[in-house]
């Protein structure tokens, strides 16, 4: 799996003449680190547990930053967007009862086989979101 990776972080940043703060660096770790698909909320609070002093501005301008350099996805879900550290193309599986979002890995849904649209789109990818109830859900 090809993840977000703080000293690719790290290399980018000084490649753009950009400053790599505590800050920034405590986004990218929690992110890096992260096992589910964080809002920004849930990075913001994270990270302020650390640097109190944490802007919200800062959180999105890095996430905004991040994605825009191709090293974060985002997931949008019942009206709130994920951030995914995952960057290699995969789809996602969304528990209708906790919320939970799962990573299914590309290879485990066959292509689609779609070609072309009849209104000459051109297709350059896709996503499947598949929903159910994931095994914790289940158990309970």
């Amino acid at each position: 799996m090809k993840k977000l990776n703080l000293s690719k972080v790290i290399e980018m940043a000084q490649n753009r003449g950009l400053k790599m703060t505590p800050q920034r660096r405590a986004i990218i770790e929690f992110l890096e680190t992260a096992e589910h698909h964080p809002t920004a909320d849930e990075v913001f609070f994270s990270v302020n547990e650390r640097f109190p002093m944490t802007s919200r501005a800062t959180v999105y301008n890095t996430l905004n930053w991040l994605k825009e350099s191709k090293m974060l996805q985002e997931v949008f879900e019942a009206g709130q967007v994920r951030f995914d550290p995952n960057i290699e193309h995969h789809h996602h599986f969304i528990c209708r009862k906790c919320s939970k979002v799962e990573d299914v890995g590309f290879d485990l849904i066959s292509s689609l086989g779609i070609c072309e649209m009849p209104n000459s789109n051109k297709i350059e990818g896709f996503e499947i979101v598949l929903r159910g109830v994931c095994i914790n859900c289940q158990q309970k």
